[in-house]
């Protein structure tokens, strides 16, 4: 009996040291548990049983044979690395990636004269009488830079001549001294992906979801899908019509008994009745016509006419 008691502790103890050595290796550091790129998971990583099919971990799932950490809220700008934890793009944060990062506000300065934050990036920019070095960072004082009077900077060209520069997403206005924003919405085709419009920003630009349409997941991809106005009663229906959800839109149908357009409908009118049946006159209408007609009506024959002369 002590043999079986003892045979059953060291079995115990024997599971008990393999769950730890597997919850070790599941909570390996993201260093070790990510590829060259940083965003790629090493083969093996989740995997809680090999065999055929694969067994994967709570918290991930079986994707043609590999494991794979899920996320049930969508990494906006990164990706699932390990269950329900995104690993952000450079330049953004946020449980789901979904924060731009100011890098303009970090107490380190990351460019030496003036910073301009953009969305998951900065741009670097130099004060009048400066160049932007090649690094496009650092800022270095060129000859005949005041005298230019330029807004943002200048820089060499050939020959050593000098002329006023503008930060990325700005371009030099008439006068060569100041910056204007340069609209990528109007001058560059398809910028955004089906379903999203391009909304111009100062240096850069953004692309939302069309009318008719709220941004959305579907199987961890992030896109404008339809919004069902019918649903949501953001329609402008009557109420006496029915509310027709469409792909980005909706129309609007009035009831049986109603007639308009949908977004108006008023109560159909029936058939007019028959006329009224003709009604006798009244006694003072056929006194009225007694009298019209005897003073009308011509004189009888030897009655006189005038004076008798």
């Amino acid at each position: 009996m002590e043999l079986i008691q003892q045979l059953l502790i060291v079995t115990l103890h024997l599971i008990n040291f393999s769950l730890a050595h597997l919850q070790d290796s599941t909570n390996r550091s993201m260093e070790e548990a990510l590829g060259p790129t940083g965003l790629s998971l090493q083969p093996g990583l989740g995997v809680c049983a090999s065999g055929r099919p694969t067994s994967c971990c709570l918290g991930w799932r079986n994707v043609n044979g590999a494991c794979q950490p899920v996320c049930r809220k969508p990494c906006i700008h990164g990706t699932c690395t390990r269950p329900d934890t995104c690993t952000c793009s450079s330049g953004y944060g946020g449980a789901q990636c979904d924060q731009d990062v100011n890098e303009c506000g970090f107490p380190e300065r990351l460019c030496s004269h003036r910073c301009m934050n953009t969305q998951g990036s900065y741009r670097c920019y130099c004060e009048p009488g400066s160049t932007l070095s090649t690094d496009r960072h650092t800022c270095t004082e060129g000859p005949g830079c005041p005298s230019l009077r330029c807004q943002f900077g200048c820089q060499g060209g050939a020959g050593g001549l000098m002329s006023c520069t503008c930060p990325p997403g700005l371009r030099l206005a008439a006068n060569n001294k100041t910056c204007e924003d340069i609209d990528e919405c109007a001058s560059q085709a398809d910028m955004c992906t089906p379903r999203r419009v391009c909304r111009n920003t100062f240096g850069s630009y953004v692309c939302v979801c069309q009318d008719g349409f709220v941004m959305g997941t579907l199987q961890g991809a992030v896109l404008c899908r339809d919004k069902d106005e019918c649903v949501t009663g953001s329609h402008g229906c009557s109420r006496h019509a029915r509310c027709l959800n469409t792909d980005g839109s909706y129309t609007c149908r009035c009831g049986e008994d109603y007639a308009g357009d949908g977004r108006t409908c008023w109560l159909r009118k029936a058939s007019p009745p028959p006329p009224p049946p003709p009604r006798h006159a009244s006694h003072a209408a056929q006194y009225y016509r007694y009298k019209l007609r005897k003073r009308t009506r011509p004189r009888l024959l030897g009655s006189p006419s005038g004076p008798v002369g």
